[in-house]
């Protein structure tokens, strides 16, 4: 069967370490095309991959004859699937979905309309590590309390471990107008007694949106938020109601030094305590961690799983291609994401108006 035929949207930072050169390598994809609002990076990334069309407008990319999927790793990314999509491309969609509900709705429209797959590239899902952690959590009797802690690390550190070609020619005004677009929406989505909280909210769908999926992919949807705090600009406290007794006890940040990724998944049971510890997701074939707690025959023991080696992002492209290819429903769906959006925005919206950071 002929490769599918990709072109590339947004050539940054995790496109370059991750998504470029798995669709360079697995025979299923051929990288035909890339696009980038940086005419430097277009051209370094072009090189790189012998990519044989190279554009900044993106409207050129979707309008080539042959492209069978548009990789959207842009920021913002509902102009370009929208319009992907209207022209009957398969979507592959960085999270989160949207910014806000309206602009996530006009995405899945879209989709339906065409007749086209779509996907959502919460990675984390397709982590082997992850998947044995959750089925272990979802057999575990008397969960009462599940943590979800993601504290970034420092960023900085991946420019030291790749060759990576930075937008240094970026046009202002183009970027000025993508910004805006972006903060237009997250006010729109959280209503004017919390658009100020509008960068909270954005740390909540680039960073935690993949701390939302595999919450769902273990544990299914909250009943709702009980309570949310801004302990500072850009970390937030949350309390999900997970029904019968259970609660989800949610906390996020950026901007810490750590020179590693401080991102768990725990839960409590009767009998045990499982946690899923992930590494830095920009390292490729970094093993997720399963601790597991427990006692045996009197005494208590704790054992440490590195599940396996290999790379989620990896995992997800060969979804997505059996998705297209054959019909598999994508494990990682549009509504799921407009979920985690809807979510995102109940969490801030939560946080007393007044409150120290809010």
């Amino acid at each position: 069967m002929d490769p599918l035929r990709v072109g590339v949207v947004g050539c940054g930072q995790i496109a370059q370490i991750m998504h470029l050169p798995f669709l360079a390598e697995l025979p299923q994809f051929r990288l035909d095309a890339i696009c980038d609002l940086s005419p430097r990076v277009v051209a370094a990334v072009g090189e790189r991959y012998h990519v044989p069309f190279r554009t900044n407008d993106f409207r050129e990319l979707i309008a080539r004859d042959g492209i069978d999927v548009v990789a959207v790793l842009t920021m913002d990314h509902p102009p370009v699937a929208i319009a992907a999509a209207e022209a009957g491309k398969h979507l592959f969609i960085e999270k989160p979905l949207a910014f806000s509900l309206a602009d996530a709705d006009r995405v899945i429209s879209a989709v339906e309309h065409a007749g086209v797959t779509a996907m959502i590239g919460y990675m984390k899902r397709y982590d082997p590590g992850y998947e044995y952690g959750a089925a272990r959590m979802q057999a575990m009797k008397g969960v009462s309390l599940i943590r979800v802690h993601d504290f970034a690390g420092d960023f900085g550190v991946h420019p030291t471990l790749f060759t990576l070609v930075t937008a240094e020619d970026l046009p202002a005004d183009q970027a000025a107008t993508q910004q805006a677009s972006i903060e237009a929406a997250q006010r729109a989505a959280l209503g004017e007694s919390h658009a100020h909280l509008a960068s909270l909210y954005g740390m909540v769908l680039m960073l935690s949106s993949h701390d939302l999926t595999i919450l769902r992919g273990a544990f299914g949807p909250p009943r709702g938020v009980l309570y949310s705090d801004a302990i500072a600009p850009l970390q937030i406290l949350s309390v999900l109601d997970y029904g019968e007794g259970r609660r989800c006890v949610f906390e996020a940040a950026v901007g810490s030094r750590y020179l590693w990724f401080d991102e768990q998944l725990t839960a409590w049971g009767e009998d045990e305590i499982i946690e899923i510890a992930f590494p830095n997701p920009y390292v490729p074939y970094a093993a997720t961690t399963v601790n597991i707690r427990g006692n045996a025959e009197g005494s208590p023991y704790r054992t440490e799983i590195p599940v396996s080696n290999q790379e989620s992002f990896r995992r997800e492209w060969l979804h997505f291609y059996d998705c297209v290819r054959n019909g598999t429903p994508p494990r990682t769906t549009l509504a799921d994401a407009r979920a985690d959006v809807a979510l995102a925005i109940d969490m801030v919206r939560a946080i007393p108006v007044g409150s120290s950071n809010g």
